[in-house]
């Protein structure tokens, strides 16, 4: 009987640990496909109204610097917005030099444009759009996708980036609905306050949530 003892407590010192799996990432997911009109945030500051999908689950820091922005964590999206004054006579070009000049967006040198038009937005902005992908180095790695937006009339500029991740190559799907839901109805539905004053001074205070 002793002997049968310490045969098991042999065997069971030489067997292999139960494996441990990974837990699964959540699968990709796009924005709901809802034809009812959007929540719309309304900055006082910036003089603009911006649309959001799934609205109260953006968080949106309008306070801390020159830009707004907004997060959304369940499809890793952000939008970023800013309005500015130029010292002259401003057009797409213009804006859109002095948007990098200002840092407000990244230089994407790995950008793959999907779409590039030019043409006027908010009734009476010159600007040029862009959708385009950042590829991963792999079909693993994480796939970013932006719409971009580079809009000047007169002594104004606009400038909006809104960018969404996925995985990798496998949810280019999700990422391509994204893309599209973002030009069409954010982008799309964004609306510039007429003959508003851009504030120079930039109050600090909590982030807001859209209304």
């Amino acid at each position: 009987m002793r002997g049968a003892l310490v045969l098991l407590t042999l065997a069971a010192c030489g067997s292999a640990a139960p494996a441990v799996s990974s837990p699964a990432k959540p699968a990709a997911v796009s924005f709901p496909d809802d034809a009812r009109p959007l929540a719309h945030y309304h900055s006082a500051r910036l003089a603009l109204s911006l649309p959001l999908p799934d609205g109260h689950a953006w968080r949106i820091d309008d306070h801390s610097g020159a830009e707004l922005i907004a997060t959304h964590a369940a499809t890793r999206s952000r939008v970023m917005l800013a309005t500015f004054r130029a010292d002259g006579l401003v057009g797409r070009s213009q804006c859109e030099a002095l948007a990098h000049e200002r840092r407000l967006v990244a230089e994407l040198p790995d950008l793959q444009p999907l779409e590039d038009v030019s043409g006027l937005t908010q009734v009476t902005f010159d600007t040029r759009t862009v959708v385009a992908i950042v590829p991963g180095a792999g079909p693993d790695q994480p796939l970013v996708g932006h719409v971009m937006a580079f809009g000047g009339f007169l002594r104004k500029c606009y400038v909006f980036d809104f960018s969404t991740e996925v995985d990798g190559a496998a949810d280019e799907p999700v990422l391509s609905a994204r893309l599209a839901y973002a030009r069409a109805r954010i982008l799309g539905g964004l609306v510039l306050d007429p003959f508003a004053v851009v504030e120079r001074e930039i109050p600090v205070g909590p982030a807001a949530a859209p209304h």
